[in-house]
């Protein structure tokens, strides 16, 4: 257990400082920016917040990022057209190389296919998308293309915190980790690889009874949907048997679907944590994830 300890704290002490050297060479940086690709909440998601804290807590990342470095935001599912605004918005701001950051969860679905595909980082369309054709950007700007939260440490920082916040006794909770999920049965197996990397974690820091990972399906064909919710219901019911049951949802922000999440629930024992957003870690990985495209744009124009 010492050595275990002791290896997460020189890990830890090893991602602090790559984050303070990205800061470097973030500072020394010119005629860089960011596009964040965010997916934008509509109305009719659910009562837990107004829709406009989806949009809110994106575009507050945004200004708080710009007070350091240029940087726009796309909302859309993909939309050709925001994203094509967001570029011109950044190339009157003097911008020529742009680190593309999606604020998704998970780099396994076809909207990421389809925006590198937008901003010409790929041939085709992703291969599991219902999609036959999108315009593309229009641009002599450089993008690059940062990967989604996947497995990131920092995001399961703040998973770690959230969960502890919602619970006064971890050795009595088991915290089941809830996400979208995709449609696709081997996107779904790449999801919940990464969110058991968030699930060790927090065993590991938090001190919990159990973990768990489920992905909600919500936009899969009826059959796969159903046996999804179920087994979320199923699996909360049993965590609240053995003791404090915590639902974590692994989602970017409130004013999408959690009140949809907590409605498979109804009538069980359960605490429901906050999402990622907002928390000012987000920012470090945003930086963090940008710092590192800018560099190797920089190395390999030299």
């Amino acid at each position: 257990m010492l050595v275990n300890s002791a290896i997460r704290r020189l890990a830890a002490a090893i991602v602090a400082m790559l984050l303070v050297l990205q800061g470097a060479a973030w500072a020394g940086q010119h005629g860089a920016g960011i596009l964040l690709l965010a997916h934008g909440a509509h109305a009719g998601h659910g009562q837990h917040a107004p829709v406009g804290v989806w949009n809110q807590n994106v575009e507050q990342l945004a200004r708080s990022l710009d007070a350091r470095r240029p940087t726009e935001v796309a909302f859309g599912m993909a939309d050709p057209v925001a994203i094509q605004a967001a570029v011109n918005r950044l190339e009157r701001r003097g911008i020529s190389r742009v680190a593309v950051v999606p604020l998704f969860v998970s780099s396994h679905s076809p909207i990421i296919g389809n925006f590198r595909y937008i901003l010409g980082l790929q041939p085709t369309l992703a291969r599991t998308t219902r999609l036959r054709h999108l315009d593309r950007v229009s641009s002599a700007a450089e993008f690059r293309f940062a990967g989604a939260m996947d497995a990131h440490p920092l995001i399961s920082e703040i998973l770690l915190e959230r969960a502890l916040a919602a619970t006064a006794d971890p050795s009595a909770t088991t915290v089941v980790l809830i996400a979208h999920g995709p449609n696709d049965d081997e996107e779904n197996r790449l999801w919940l690889r990464d969110m058991n990397a968030h699930s060790r974690f927090l065993r590991e820091r938090g001190g919990f009874r159990d973990v768990t990972v489920l992905t909600h399906r919500n936009d899969a064909p009826t059959a796969v949907k159903a046996e999804a919710r179920a087994a979320f219901r199923q699996r909360v019911a049993e965590a609240a048997r053995a003791g404090t049951a915590v639902v974590v949802p692994l989602l970017l922000s409130a004013g999408g679907i959690e009140a949809e999440v907590e409605a498979d629930l109804n009538g069980l024992a359960y605490r429901f944590a906050q999402p990622l957003m907002p928390h000012p870690t987000l920012e470090r990985w945003v930086e963090a994830q940008a710092a590192a495209l800018l560099e190797r744009s920089a190395r390999a124009a030299e």
